[in-house]
Protein backbone atom coordinates (compact mmCIF):
# COMPACT_ATOMS: atom_id res chain seq x y z
CA UNK A 1 0.00 0.00 0.00
CA UNK A 2 2.80 2.35 0.91
CA UNK A 3 4.50 1.45 -2.38
CA UNK A 4 1.38 2.36 -4.41
CA UNK A 5 1.04 5.63 -2.48
CA UNK A 6 4.69 6.45 -3.26
CA UNK A 7 4.18 5.84 -7.01
CA UNK A 8 1.06 8.05 -7.08
CA UNK A 9 2.82 10.88 -5.22
CA UNK A 10 5.80 10.62 -7.59
CA UNK A 11 3.55 10.86 -10.66
CA UNK A 12 1.76 13.89 -9.24
CA UNK A 13 5.14 15.56 -8.53
CA UNK A 14 6.31 15.01 -12.13
CA UNK A 15 3.08 16.44 -13.50
CA UNK A 16 3.39 19.48 -11.26
CA UNK A 17 6.99 20.04 -12.36
CA UNK A 18 6.06 19.81 -16.04
CA UNK A 19 3.14 22.15 -15.46
CA UNK A 20 5.47 24.67 -13.86
CA UNK A 21 7.73 24.55 -16.94
CA UNK A 22 4.87 25.32 -19.29
CA UNK A 23 3.49 27.93 -16.96
CA UNK A 24 6.81 29.77 -17.00
CA UNK A 25 6.29 30.65 -20.64
CA UNK A 26 3.96 33.61 -20.44
CA UNK A 27 2.12 35.19 -23.34
CA UNK A 28 3.19 38.66 -24.37
CA UNK A 29 0.69 41.14 -25.71
CA UNK A 30 2.30 44.18 -27.33
CA UNK A 31 1.73 46.56 -30.21
CA UNK A 32 4.28 46.24 -33.02
CA UNK A 33 4.85 49.10 -35.44
CA UNK A 34 6.29 48.14 -38.81
CA UNK A 35 5.55 48.71 -42.50
CA UNK A 36 3.97 52.05 -41.47
CA UNK A 37 1.21 50.25 -39.57
CA UNK A 38 0.45 49.11 -36.02
CA UNK A 39 -0.10 45.40 -35.39
CA UNK A 40 -1.36 43.62 -32.26
CA UNK A 41 1.00 40.82 -31.28
CA UNK A 42 -0.19 38.17 -28.80
CA UNK A 43 1.96 35.07 -28.64
CA UNK A 44 3.83 32.81 -26.26
CA UNK A 45 7.18 34.25 -25.24
CA UNK A 46 10.33 33.21 -27.14
CA UNK A 47 13.89 33.20 -25.77
CA UNK A 48 17.37 33.17 -27.31
CA UNK A 49 20.34 31.45 -25.73
CA UNK A 50 24.00 31.27 -26.75
CA UNK A 51 25.63 27.94 -26.02
CA UNK A 52 22.93 27.27 -23.42
CA UNK A 53 23.10 30.66 -21.69
CA UNK A 54 19.80 32.52 -22.05
CA UNK A 55 19.97 36.20 -23.05
CA UNK A 56 18.13 38.52 -20.70
CA UNK A 57 17.33 42.20 -20.59
CA UNK A 58 16.60 42.55 -24.32
CA UNK A 59 14.88 45.88 -24.97
CA UNK A 60 12.89 44.27 -27.78
CA UNK A 61 11.85 40.64 -27.29
CA UNK A 62 12.30 38.03 -30.02
CA UNK A 63 9.05 37.56 -31.93
CA UNK A 64 7.63 35.09 -34.40
CA UNK A 65 6.18 36.43 -37.65
CA UNK A 66 4.91 34.07 -40.33
CA UNK A 67 6.38 31.13 -38.37
CA UNK A 68 9.91 32.57 -38.37
CA UNK A 69 11.79 34.04 -35.43
CA UNK A 70 13.03 37.62 -35.70
CA UNK A 71 15.53 38.92 -33.15
CA UNK A 72 17.10 42.31 -32.42
CA UNK A 73 20.23 42.30 -34.57
CA UNK A 74 22.70 44.16 -32.41
CA UNK A 75 21.76 42.75 -29.00
CA UNK A 76 21.76 39.12 -30.09
CA UNK A 77 24.67 38.91 -32.51
CA UNK A 78 27.00 41.26 -30.66
CA UNK A 79 26.53 38.91 -27.69
CA UNK A 80 28.12 36.22 -29.85
CA UNK A 81 31.06 38.47 -30.68
CA UNK A 82 29.93 39.60 -34.13
CA UNK A 83 30.22 43.18 -35.35
CA UNK A 84 26.80 44.63 -36.20
CA UNK A 85 26.43 47.86 -38.20
CA UNK A 86 23.24 49.63 -39.22
CA UNK A 87 23.59 51.52 -42.52
CA UNK A 88 20.70 53.93 -42.16
CA UNK A 89 21.02 55.62 -45.55
CA UNK A 90 20.58 52.35 -47.45
CA UNK A 91 18.60 50.51 -44.74
CA UNK A 92 20.87 47.50 -44.50
CA UNK A 93 22.27 45.55 -41.56
CA UNK A 94 25.92 44.42 -41.79
CA UNK A 95 26.83 41.45 -39.55
CA UNK A 96 30.51 40.47 -39.58
CA UNK A 97 31.90 37.42 -37.79
CA UNK A 98 35.38 36.12 -38.58
CA UNK A 99 35.75 36.17 -42.36
CA UNK A 100 31.99 36.15 -43.02
CA UNK A 101 29.98 39.26 -43.87
CA UNK A 102 26.18 38.98 -43.99
CA UNK A 103 24.27 41.95 -45.40
CA UNK A 104 20.52 42.03 -44.74
CA UNK A 105 18.43 44.69 -46.49
CA UNK A 106 15.24 45.71 -44.69
CA UNK A 107 11.92 44.60 -46.23
CA UNK A 108 13.63 42.25 -48.67
CA UNK A 109 13.87 38.49 -48.77
CA UNK A 110 17.30 38.72 -50.41
CA UNK A 111 20.49 38.81 -48.33
CA UNK A 112 24.18 38.67 -49.26
CA UNK A 113 26.71 36.31 -47.71
CA UNK A 114 30.24 37.38 -48.67
CA UNK A 115 28.74 39.03 -51.74
CA UNK A 116 26.68 36.03 -52.85
CA UNK A 117 22.94 36.62 -53.03
CA UNK A 118 20.81 34.28 -50.89
CA UNK A 119 17.04 34.05 -50.46
CA UNK A 120 15.65 34.30 -46.93
CA UNK A 121 12.41 32.64 -45.84
CA UNK A 122 11.20 35.90 -44.34
CA UNK A 123 12.06 39.59 -44.51
CA UNK A 124 14.00 41.64 -42.00
CA UNK A 125 11.94 44.47 -40.49
CA UNK A 126 12.24 47.68 -38.54
CA UNK A 127 9.89 46.93 -35.63
CA UNK A 128 9.35 49.46 -32.87
CA UNK A 129 12.49 51.25 -34.13
CA UNK A 130 14.62 48.10 -33.73
CA UNK A 131 16.23 46.19 -36.60
CA UNK A 132 14.79 42.68 -36.37
CA UNK A 133 16.47 40.03 -38.49
CA UNK A 134 15.79 36.31 -39.16
CA UNK A 135 17.54 34.32 -36.46
CA UNK A 136 17.93 31.00 -38.27
CA UNK A 137 19.12 32.42 -41.60
CA UNK A 138 21.79 34.69 -40.12
CA UNK A 139 22.97 32.03 -37.68
CA UNK A 140 23.34 29.49 -40.51
CA UNK A 141 25.13 32.06 -42.69
CA UNK A 142 27.67 32.53 -39.87
CA UNK A 143 28.02 28.73 -39.65
CA UNK A 144 26.21 28.40 -36.31
CA UNK A 145 23.65 25.74 -35.42
CA UNK A 146 20.24 26.42 -33.88
CA UNK A 147 18.63 24.07 -31.35
CA UNK A 148 14.93 24.74 -30.75
CA UNK A 149 13.25 23.50 -27.56
CA UNK A 150 9.50 23.65 -28.13
CA UNK A 151 8.76 23.20 -24.40
CA UNK A 152 10.90 26.01 -23.07
CA UNK A 153 10.64 27.94 -26.37
CA UNK A 154 14.37 28.62 -26.32
CA UNK A 155 16.31 28.97 -29.55
CA UNK A 156 19.86 28.02 -28.59
CA UNK A 157 22.67 29.25 -30.87
CA UNK A 158 25.58 26.79 -30.93
CA UNK A 159 28.76 28.56 -31.97
CA UNK A 160 32.14 27.20 -32.93
CA UNK A 161 35.61 28.68 -33.00
CA UNK A 162 36.71 30.53 -36.11
CA UNK A 163 39.94 29.09 -37.44
CA UNK A 164 41.95 31.73 -39.17
CA UNK A 165 44.87 30.92 -41.44
CA UNK A 166 47.23 33.41 -42.92
CA UNK A 167 49.26 33.16 -46.05
CA UNK A 168 52.68 34.72 -45.97
CA UNK A 169 53.35 37.10 -48.82
CA UNK A 170 56.58 38.78 -49.69
CA UNK A 171 56.81 42.54 -49.37
CA UNK A 172 57.26 42.73 -53.12
CA UNK A 173 53.99 40.88 -53.75
CA UNK A 174 51.92 43.02 -51.41
CA UNK A 175 53.32 46.39 -52.41
CA UNK A 176 53.76 45.91 -56.15
CA UNK A 177 50.42 44.94 -57.65
CA UNK A 178 51.43 44.84 -61.31
CA UNK A 179 53.24 41.67 -62.27
CA UNK A 180 56.14 42.40 -64.59
CA UNK A 181 57.60 40.21 -67.31
CA UNK A 182 59.63 37.30 -66.10
CA UNK A 183 62.66 35.36 -67.16
CA UNK A 184 61.74 31.66 -67.10
CA UNK A 185 64.39 29.02 -66.65
CA UNK A 186 62.18 25.93 -66.83
CA UNK A 187 60.58 24.30 -69.83
CA UNK A 188 57.08 24.40 -68.31
CA UNK A 189 56.14 27.85 -69.58
CA UNK A 190 57.75 27.96 -72.99
CA UNK A 191 58.11 24.69 -74.79
CA UNK A 192 59.13 24.81 -78.42
CA UNK A 193 55.97 24.54 -80.57
CA UNK A 194 55.81 23.39 -84.14
CA UNK A 195 56.03 26.29 -86.63
CA UNK A 196 52.80 26.80 -88.57
CA UNK A 197 54.00 29.39 -91.09
CA UNK A 198 56.12 29.16 -94.19
CA UNK A 199 59.90 29.10 -94.05
CA UNK A 200 60.40 32.82 -94.57
CA UNK A 201 58.31 33.51 -91.43
CA UNK A 202 60.02 30.96 -89.25
CA UNK A 203 61.14 33.53 -86.66
CA UNK A 204 57.54 34.28 -85.57
CA UNK A 205 54.64 31.88 -85.41
CA UNK A 206 51.37 31.36 -83.56
CA UNK A 207 50.69 28.20 -81.59
CA UNK A 208 46.93 27.86 -81.94
CA UNK A 209 46.67 25.03 -79.42
CA UNK A 210 48.43 27.06 -76.71
CA UNK A 211 46.93 30.40 -77.89
CA UNK A 212 50.32 32.10 -77.79
CA UNK A 213 52.70 33.78 -80.20
CA UNK A 214 56.34 32.66 -80.22
CA UNK A 215 59.40 34.55 -81.40
CA UNK A 216 62.69 32.79 -82.02
CA UNK A 217 65.12 34.68 -79.81
CA UNK A 218 68.02 35.97 -81.89
CA UNK A 219 69.50 38.15 -79.18
CA UNK A 220 66.30 39.85 -77.99
CA UNK A 221 66.25 41.18 -74.43
CA UNK A 222 63.00 41.79 -72.61
CA UNK A 223 64.02 45.45 -72.44
CA UNK A 224 63.73 45.50 -76.26
CA UNK A 225 59.98 44.83 -75.94
CA UNK A 226 57.32 47.49 -75.23
CA UNK A 227 53.55 47.16 -74.79
CA UNK A 228 50.53 49.33 -75.58
CA UNK A 229 47.24 48.24 -74.04
CA UNK A 230 44.67 49.90 -76.35
CA UNK A 231 41.69 48.08 -74.82
CA UNK A 232 39.22 50.85 -75.73
CA UNK A 233 40.10 50.18 -79.38
CA UNK A 234 40.10 46.40 -78.93
CA UNK A 235 43.83 46.06 -79.52
CA UNK A 236 46.93 44.99 -77.62
CA UNK A 237 50.16 46.02 -79.34
CA UNK A 238 53.62 44.61 -78.63
CA UNK A 239 56.66 46.22 -80.26
CA UNK A 240 60.10 44.57 -80.53
CA UNK A 241 62.88 47.08 -81.07
CA UNK A 242 64.46 45.20 -83.99
CA UNK A 243 63.54 43.77 -87.38
CA UNK A 244 62.78 40.08 -86.95
CA UNK A 245 61.78 38.96 -90.44
CA UNK A 246 61.42 40.24 -93.96
CA UNK A 247 57.67 40.15 -94.55
CA UNK A 248 54.38 40.88 -92.77
CA UNK A 249 52.40 38.00 -91.33
CA UNK A 250 48.79 37.50 -90.24
CA UNK A 251 47.28 34.86 -87.97
CA UNK A 252 43.61 34.12 -87.19
CA UNK A 253 43.40 32.08 -83.99
CA UNK A 254 39.89 33.43 -83.15
CA UNK A 255 40.39 32.25 -79.58
CA UNK A 256 38.78 33.47 -76.38
CA UNK A 257 40.95 36.57 -76.25
CA UNK A 258 42.41 36.97 -79.76
CA UNK A 259 40.38 37.33 -82.94
CA UNK A 260 43.39 37.88 -85.19
CA UNK A 261 47.04 38.86 -84.97
CA UNK A 262 49.20 40.80 -87.44
CA UNK A 263 52.96 41.18 -87.57
CA UNK A 264 54.18 44.36 -89.30
CA UNK A 265 57.84 44.54 -90.22
CA UNK A 266 59.95 47.70 -90.45
CA UNK A 267 62.94 48.93 -88.51
CA UNK A 268 60.94 47.55 -85.59
CA UNK A 269 58.52 44.62 -85.46
CA UNK A 270 54.98 45.51 -84.39
CA UNK A 271 52.68 42.70 -83.30
CA UNK A 272 49.00 43.69 -83.02
CA UNK A 273 46.53 41.44 -81.24
CA UNK A 274 42.92 42.24 -82.22
CA UNK A 275 40.91 41.36 -79.16
CA UNK A 276 37.74 39.36 -78.75
CA UNK A 277 37.74 40.60 -75.14
CA UNK A 278 39.96 42.74 -72.93
CA UNK A 279 43.13 40.89 -72.00
CA UNK A 280 46.58 41.26 -70.47
CA UNK A 281 49.82 39.81 -71.79
CA UNK A 282 52.29 37.43 -70.19
CA UNK A 283 55.72 37.89 -71.79
CA UNK A 284 58.34 35.29 -70.94
CA UNK A 285 61.75 34.28 -72.23
CA UNK A 286 62.99 30.70 -72.09
CA UNK A 287 64.75 28.04 -74.09
CA UNK A 288 65.57 30.34 -76.98
CA UNK A 289 62.03 31.67 -77.48
CA UNK A 290 60.02 34.74 -76.48
CA UNK A 291 56.43 33.77 -75.64
CA UNK A 292 53.55 36.28 -75.84
CA UNK A 293 50.63 34.67 -74.04
CA UNK A 294 47.21 36.45 -73.78
CA UNK A 295 45.85 36.05 -70.24
CA UNK A 296 42.97 37.42 -68.12
CA UNK A 297 43.85 40.80 -66.54
CA UNK A 298 43.52 39.32 -63.03
CA UNK A 299 46.36 36.89 -63.76
CA UNK A 300 48.77 39.77 -64.32
CA UNK A 301 47.49 42.60 -62.16
CA UNK A 302 47.12 42.24 -58.40
CA UNK A 303 44.79 45.24 -58.09
CA UNK A 304 42.39 46.53 -60.75
CA UNK A 305 40.08 49.56 -60.73
CA UNK A 306 37.72 50.74 -63.48
CA UNK A 307 37.14 54.50 -63.64
CA UNK A 308 33.99 55.64 -65.42
CA UNK A 309 33.75 59.23 -66.68
CA UNK A 310 30.00 59.93 -66.82
CA UNK A 311 28.26 60.73 -70.11
CA UNK A 312 30.29 61.47 -73.27
CA UNK A 313 29.82 61.86 -77.03
CA UNK A 314 26.23 62.74 -77.89
CA UNK A 315 25.30 62.67 -74.17
CA UNK A 316 26.71 65.89 -72.64
CA UNK A 317 25.02 65.45 -69.26
CA UNK A 318 24.27 68.47 -67.09
CA UNK A 319 25.38 71.93 -68.21
CA UNK A 320 25.66 75.28 -66.43
CA UNK A 321 28.04 77.78 -64.84
CA UNK A 322 30.58 77.14 -67.65
CA UNK A 323 30.61 73.39 -66.94
CA UNK A 324 29.69 70.58 -69.31
CA UNK A 325 29.40 67.38 -67.33
CA UNK A 326 30.94 65.05 -69.93
CA UNK A 327 34.07 67.24 -70.21
CA UNK A 328 34.79 67.76 -66.52
CA UNK A 329 34.11 64.13 -65.57
CA UNK A 330 36.62 63.04 -68.22
CA UNK A 331 39.19 65.50 -66.86
CA UNK A 332 38.63 64.16 -63.33
CA UNK A 333 38.87 60.55 -64.53
CA UNK A 334 42.14 61.29 -66.36
CA UNK A 335 43.51 62.92 -63.22
CA UNK A 336 42.99 59.84 -61.05
CA UNK A 337 44.22 57.52 -63.81
CA UNK A 338 47.44 59.48 -64.24
CA UNK A 339 48.09 59.28 -60.51
CA UNK A 340 47.45 55.54 -60.43
CA UNK A 341 49.63 54.95 -63.50
CA UNK A 342 52.47 56.96 -61.96
CA UNK A 343 52.13 55.04 -58.70
CA UNK A 344 52.21 51.64 -60.43
CA UNK A 345 50.47 49.57 -57.76
CA UNK A 346 47.01 49.54 -59.34
CA UNK A 347 46.03 48.80 -62.92
CA UNK A 348 43.49 51.41 -64.01
CA UNK A 349 41.06 50.92 -66.89
CA UNK A 350 38.76 53.68 -68.18
CA UNK A 351 35.34 53.10 -69.72
CA UNK A 352 36.03 55.99 -72.11
CA UNK A 353 39.42 57.64 -72.73
CA UNK A 354 37.98 60.56 -74.70
CA UNK A 355 34.72 62.19 -75.81
CA UNK A 356 32.85 59.18 -77.18
CA UNK A 357 29.50 57.45 -76.72
CA UNK A 358 29.56 54.48 -74.36
CA UNK A 359 26.32 52.76 -73.34
CA UNK A 360 25.43 52.45 -69.65
CA UNK A 361 25.21 48.66 -69.81
CA UNK A 362 28.47 48.59 -71.78
CA UNK A 363 30.29 50.34 -68.94
CA UNK A 364 29.24 47.73 -66.39
CA UNK A 365 29.84 44.90 -68.86
CA UNK A 366 33.38 46.14 -69.36
CA UNK A 367 34.06 45.99 -65.61
CA UNK A 368 32.54 42.52 -65.36
CA UNK A 369 34.49 41.29 -68.40
CA UNK A 370 37.78 42.54 -67.00
CA UNK A 371 36.95 41.05 -63.63
CA UNK A 372 38.16 44.13 -61.77
CA UNK A 373 38.21 44.74 -58.04
CA UNK A 374 36.47 48.13 -57.89
CA UNK A 375 34.33 50.38 -60.15
CA UNK A 376 33.97 54.15 -59.63
CA UNK A 377 31.68 56.32 -61.76
CA UNK A 378 32.15 60.12 -61.76
CA UNK A 379 29.18 62.46 -62.26
CA UNK A 380 28.14 66.06 -61.64
CA UNK A 381 24.83 66.94 -59.97
CA UNK A 382 22.30 69.61 -60.91
CA UNK A 383 18.81 70.72 -59.87
CA UNK A 384 16.63 72.72 -62.22
CA UNK A 385 15.51 76.10 -60.83
CA UNK A 386 17.37 75.54 -57.56
CA UNK A 387 20.69 77.26 -56.99
CA UNK A 388 20.80 76.45 -53.27
CA UNK A 389 21.26 72.67 -53.47
CA UNK A 390 24.93 71.86 -52.90
CA UNK A 391 27.36 69.23 -51.68
CA UNK A 392 28.80 65.82 -52.50
CA UNK A 393 26.96 62.52 -52.36
CA UNK A 394 27.81 58.98 -53.38
CA UNK A 395 25.70 55.95 -54.25
CA UNK A 396 25.93 52.19 -53.88
CA UNK A 397 23.46 49.35 -54.44
CA UNK A 398 24.44 45.69 -54.14
CA UNK A 399 27.35 44.67 -51.87
CA UNK A 400 29.20 42.75 -54.64
CA UNK A 401 31.77 41.51 -52.14
CA UNK A 402 34.28 39.39 -54.08
CA UNK A 403 35.40 37.54 -50.98
CA UNK A 404 37.79 40.02 -49.38
CA UNK A 405 35.20 42.01 -47.42
CA UNK A 406 35.14 45.04 -49.73
CA UNK A 407 31.56 46.11 -50.50
CA UNK A 408 30.03 48.73 -52.74
CA UNK A 409 28.95 50.65 -49.65
CA UNK A 410 32.53 50.71 -48.35
CA UNK A 411 33.72 52.12 -51.69
CA UNK A 412 30.99 54.78 -51.70
CA UNK A 413 31.70 55.70 -48.07
CA UNK A 414 35.46 56.02 -48.58
CA UNK A 415 35.10 58.09 -51.77
CA UNK A 416 32.64 60.42 -50.03
CA UNK A 417 34.97 60.94 -47.06
CA UNK A 418 37.92 61.69 -49.32
CA UNK A 419 35.98 64.07 -51.59
CA UNK A 420 34.45 66.22 -48.86
CA UNK A 421 37.83 66.39 -47.09
CA UNK A 422 39.71 67.48 -50.22
CA UNK A 423 37.03 69.76 -51.70
CA UNK A 424 35.40 71.20 -48.58
CA UNK A 425 31.91 70.51 -49.93
CA UNK A 426 28.98 69.65 -47.70
CA UNK A 427 28.27 66.02 -46.88
CA UNK A 428 25.08 64.69 -48.48
CA UNK A 429 25.81 61.11 -47.31
CA UNK A 430 25.93 57.74 -49.01
CA UNK A 431 22.67 56.87 -50.74
CA UNK A 432 21.24 53.99 -52.72
CA UNK A 433 19.85 54.04 -56.26
CA UNK A 434 19.31 51.60 -59.09
CA UNK A 435 21.59 53.39 -61.55
CA UNK A 436 22.49 51.03 -64.39
CA UNK A 437 26.24 51.15 -63.69
CA UNK A 438 25.48 50.01 -60.13
CA UNK A 439 22.67 47.58 -60.89
CA UNK A 440 24.51 45.75 -63.68
CA UNK A 441 27.90 45.57 -61.95
CA UNK A 442 29.22 42.37 -60.39
CA UNK A 443 32.11 44.08 -58.59
CA UNK A 444 32.08 46.63 -55.74
CA UNK A 445 30.76 49.77 -57.43
CA UNK A 446 30.08 53.36 -56.40
CA UNK A 447 28.76 56.41 -58.21
CA UNK A 448 30.08 59.82 -57.09
CA UNK A 449 28.12 63.04 -57.59
CA UNK A 450 30.98 65.48 -57.02
CA UNK A 451 28.89 68.64 -56.60
CA UNK A 452 26.07 70.74 -58.05
CA UNK A 453 26.95 72.75 -61.13
CA UNK A 454 23.71 74.68 -60.54
CA UNK A 455 25.26 76.02 -57.33
CA UNK A 456 27.81 78.76 -57.99
CA UNK A 457 30.09 77.82 -55.09
CA UNK A 458 30.13 74.12 -55.98
CA UNK A 459 30.72 74.99 -59.64
CA UNK A 460 33.78 77.09 -58.73
CA UNK A 461 35.11 74.32 -56.49
CA UNK A 462 34.82 71.78 -59.31
CA UNK A 463 36.25 74.00 -62.05
CA UNK A 464 39.29 74.78 -59.91
CA UNK A 465 39.49 71.41 -58.22
CA UNK A 466 39.77 68.79 -60.97
CA UNK A 467 43.11 67.61 -59.61
CA UNK A 468 41.75 67.63 -56.05
CA UNK A 469 39.05 65.22 -57.19
CA UNK A 470 41.70 63.04 -58.81
CA UNK A 471 43.73 63.08 -55.59
CA UNK A 472 40.68 62.27 -53.45
CA UNK A 473 39.73 59.27 -55.55
CA UNK A 474 43.34 58.11 -55.79
CA UNK A 475 43.78 58.30 -52.00
CA UNK A 476 40.49 56.46 -51.47
CA UNK A 477 41.42 53.68 -53.90
CA UNK A 478 44.83 53.12 -52.33
CA UNK A 479 43.33 53.18 -48.82
CA UNK A 480 40.66 50.60 -49.71
CA UNK A 481 43.14 48.26 -51.41
CA UNK A 482 45.39 48.47 -48.34
CA UNK A 483 42.47 47.58 -46.08
CA UNK A 484 40.91 44.99 -48.39
CA UNK A 485 43.63 43.23 -50.42
CA UNK A 486 42.02 41.53 -53.45
CA UNK A 487 41.60 37.77 -53.48
CA UNK A 488 43.30 36.06 -56.41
Amino acid sequence: MNKIRFIIISMITVLLLNTSVFASNRYINITLTYDYQKHNYNAEEVFVAINGEKLTGLTMPPIILDDYTLVPAREVFESIGAKVEWKKDIEQVFVTYGSTLVIIPINSDKAYVNGQASKMDTEAKIINNKTMIPLRFVSAALDFKIEWDSKTRIANIITKDIVTTTTEQSTETTTKAITTRKEVTTEATTKKPQPVTSANNEYIWYDYDNDALYIKNTGIALSDISEQDSYNEGKYIVTVNKKLQTSNTAFTPNSEYVESCTVSVGNKTTITFNENRIMAMDISNANGYICLKPIPPKERYGKIVIIDAGHGGSQPGAMGNDIIEKDITLAMANSVKNKLDSDGRVKCYMTRPDDRDVGLEERAEMANDIGGDMFISIHINSVENNTEANGTETYSLYPNDLGNGLTSYAVAEEMLDQLITKLGTSNRKVKSNTYVVLKANNIPAALCEIGFLTNEKDADIMKNGVDKVGQALYDGIISLFNEYPPVR
